[in-house]
Parts: structure tokens; sequence; C-alpha cells
């Protein structure tokens, strides 16, 4: 019996999720300057696809670490009791999500119109990318907001994520031998945005391990922000590390570099993303 209730209970939190991933794809189309409909249906653009469903993901990263946080009262006085502050966790986190989707337009890919390169030139590099970047802050909401006990504690730790992802991102760009924005943006290389885009969410996923640390009091708030410095630093260490080692050890006949950016394999733009995802799931278990 007791599984029958759990069972109807988590159907009830399926259909609260489901409500609010809908008031999101329309917040999305709201807030943007071409018709979802229109590029998804009559111009079938898969990048537009792409970067929305990169952003729906980023939503429900934010209601599962809003739900991580909810009583679990398996009654309806429990789900009474949750669905206000859940609603008021995941409306911020929503508006905290639109607003690092303009940060990392800005600064994430800074040298082209984003906008453009998905809508009018279907650039799936830059919309992998753009999906990575949503997903990721979604990740780094959805942590802060399941380690905090209060409103100023759960958007300090996205704040602080979100510079960390801002600042990975440009040192991806300085440690490639060549130039990612060029090779995304002008050369519309799509295993480049691969592999980019696998390397920022890869970092995400770390992000979100260091910020959903949970506690109260002072103390707790300074061992908060060391346990973030250690996942942020140690995370775009050795993500940068297992990179290099990468590009020479996976293709023995090839290196995972010359084939992304001379040859445009999108092959070993999988591989490369496989692996810093792969290695983001095995740090989250070891640092």
């Amino acid at each position: 019996m007791i599984y029958l209730s759990w069972s109807l209970y988590a159907a009830v939190w399926l259909a609260v999720a489901l409500v609010f991933l809908f008031v999101a794809k329309k917040l999305f189309d709201l807030l943007t300057p071409y018709s979802l409909e229109v590029q998804l249906t009559e111009k079938d653009n898969p990048a537009v696809g792409l970067v929305l469903g990169g952003f729906l993901l980023g939503v429900a990263a934010v209601v599962c670490g809003t739900f991580a946080g909810e009583s679990g009262e398996v009654s309806v006085a429990g789900f009474a009791a949750d669905i206000g502050w859940v609603a008021i966790y995941v409306v911020i986190g929503m508006v905290l999500l639109f607003f690092a989707g303009i940060v990392n337009d800005k600064l994430v890919l800074h040298r082209f119109q984003n906008q453009h390169e998905v809508v009018e030139e279907r650039n799936m590099g830059v919309a992998a990318i753009v999906a990575a970047t949503y997903l990721g802050s979604g990740l780094i909401v959805g942590g802060g907001i399941s380690g905090s006990f209060s409103l100023t504690t759960a958007i300090l730790p996205f704040i602080a994520g979100q510079i960390a992802l801002v600042l990975f991102a440009h040192l991806y760009q300085i440690l490639t031998k060549h130039d990612d924005l060029k090779e995304i943006g002008e050369n519309k290389n799509v295993a480049a945005g691969v592999a980019y885009a696998g390397n920022i969410l890869a970092y995400s996923i770390i992000l979100m391990k260091g910020v959903s640390m949970g506690g109260e009091g002072i103390e707790m708030r300074i061992d908060r922000l060391w346990h973030f410095l250690y996942y942020a630093v140690a995370g775009s260490i050795l993500l940068s590390v297992v990179r290099m080692v990468a590009d020479r050890v996976f293709l023995p006949k090839a290196r995972l570099h010359d084939e992304i950016v001379e040859d445009r394999n999108l092959g070993a733009g999988f591989i490369e993303a496989g692996l810093a995802l792969a290695t983001a799931a095995v740090l989250g278990f070891c640092l």
C-alpha cells in the first residue's frame, strides 16, 4: 500500500513539474523575438529545437533542486505545505536562468550574435553551446537551491557559480590551440561546438556539487565558500588536464584536436564531450 501512496504522490509532483515546464516554454517564447512555433514547425529549425531543449532541461534541473528541499510527507497536508515554497523557488530559479542566458550570451560567445547564428544560420555548434549553458546554469541554480536555507543562500551560490562558469569558458578558449569562436561562428564547425558544449556542461556538473552543500550559521557559510572554491578550482584544473591527455591518447593514429578542427569530425567532438562529462561524473564522487 505504501508503494501505491508514493506512486500517486510522485505522480502529483510530476504533474506539477510538467506545469512548470509548460509555463517556462511559454515564457521562453514570449521573451524571444522569434516565434518558436514558426521555427520548429514551419521552418523545421533544429538549432532552435536544441536551444529550447537545453533551456527546458535547465528548468528541469531547477525544479529537481527545488523538489529536493520539500518535506517528503506523503499526505495532502504535506503537499499543501510544500507547494507554495516550491512554486516560489521555481519562479526565482526561472528568473535566474533567464538572467544566466543573457550573461552567457554576452560573455561566453561574445564575438557574434547567438540569436542570428541559431535562427538565421541554423548553426548547430552555437546551438549546442547555448543549450549547454542553459542546462549548466540550471544545474548551478538547482544545486544552490537544494543546499539553501533561505532565498539569499539560494541566490549567492548561483552568482558565484555563474562567474566560475564564465571564467572556465574563457579558460577553455585560452587552452585550445585554435580560435574557438572563429571555428564555431565563422566556420560553422559543429564538432568544435559539441566539444566546447560538453566541457561547459561537465564543469557545470562539478559546480553543482560545489554549491549544493547545506547548513546554517556563519561558520557553515564560510565552509560553503571554501567547499565551492575547492570544486571550482580543482574541477577546472582536472578537466583541463584530462582534455590534454585525451587529445593524445584516445585516438592513437590521430589527435582529437586535428580531427575536430581540420576534419570537422563530429565523432571526435562527441568523444571529447563524452570524456569531459565522464570526468565530471567521476569527480563528482571523488572530489
